[in-house]
């Protein structure tokens, strides 16, 4: 694919696509992205992580991304401008903190192994065996319980299973917590052994169409580039979707072009050949 003369804007996931198996962002990557930007083009990140966990894997972006759609598009912010600022706030998409309570407590009582983490309006907790399911580090310390966050609405809901695989819980969870909820809750793989469970009409499809039309980009301007489950939605609304050489077969399945992994600098490659 070539640069065309109308600007891009290029939406790149973060774990299994900008960062390589250990959580890093390597330098060719980021020399491919200040040149795409500088070219004209807008690099945004959309990830599942909320923005306070996406900005200190990519602080080498400050001054060249600007904007993040993160908590898989319930999150829309600012990209800092300097390593001194924090994200900037533009656009929330929530649920009420009930209905994560109840999942939480219909889950314990299901069963005592499920463990969760929670962000909300009054910040981000995790229980133990969270950090060890991250691809990248997560350096707050974990609580024994993360209802004891509080807040009123609750923004990222996972869950994860002492025995229990990724899939497993994808297809148990469902049943579940249905019926539990005042709001339609959607269970879905945010790209590590957790599922995310968050409303039905939030996704990073919603978030990156939000920012889109704050921006003023059409879908046809839009190319999308992730790996997982939770990238899905993404790709197929996007002009051009791309999928990573690791994606998932799904993934590879509904994406314009496949391209090399991760660990190959995949996106990085696409970028310099996009710009010949």
């Amino acid at each position: 694919m070539h640069a065309a003369s109308t600007p891009k804007l290029i939406a790149l996931d973060l774990d299994g696509t900008l960062l390589d198996h250990t959580g890093s962002m390597g330098e060719r990557a980021v020399v491919a992205i200040e040149t795409v930007v500088r070219a004209g083009h807008q690099v945004v990140i959309a990830t599942g992580r909320p923005p306070h966990m996406a900005v200190p894997v990519t602080e080498r972006l400050v001054g060249t991304v600007r904007h993040i759609v993160g908590g898989n598009g319930s999150i829309i912010a600012t990209f800092p401008a300097t390593l001194d600022e924090e994200p900037g706030l533009l656009h929330l998409t929530g649920f009420d903190i009930d209905d994560a309570l109840n999942v939480i407590a219909v889950l314990r009582d299901h069963d005592s192994a499920f463990r969760f983490a929670l962000a909300t309006d009054a910040g981000f907790a995790h229980e133990p065996g969270f950090g060890e399911l991250m691809p990248a580090a997560v350096h707050d310390e974990p609580v024994p319980d993360v209802t004891v966050i509080g807040g009123t609405q609750a923004f990222k809901l996972l869950a994860f299973h002492q025995r229990q695989s990724v899939h497993e819980l994808i297809a148990t969870v469902p049943n579940l917590i249905g019926g539990h909820t005042s709001t339609e809750l959607l269970v879905s793989h945010m790209g590590a052994e957790a599922v995310e469970i968050g409303p039905a009409d939030a996704d990073k499809c919603t978030g990156l169409r939000w920012l889109c039309e704050h921006l003023g980009v059409v879908a046809d301007d839009v190319i999308a580039i992730g790996d997982e489950w939770n990238d899905l939605t993404m790709l197929e609304w996007a002009g051009h979707g791309v999928a990573m050489g690791n994606a998932a077969e799904r993934v590879k399945g509904v994406a314009d072009e496949i391209i090399g992994t991760n660990s190959e600098d995949g996106v990085a490659r696409f970028l310099e050949s996009f710009l010949e």
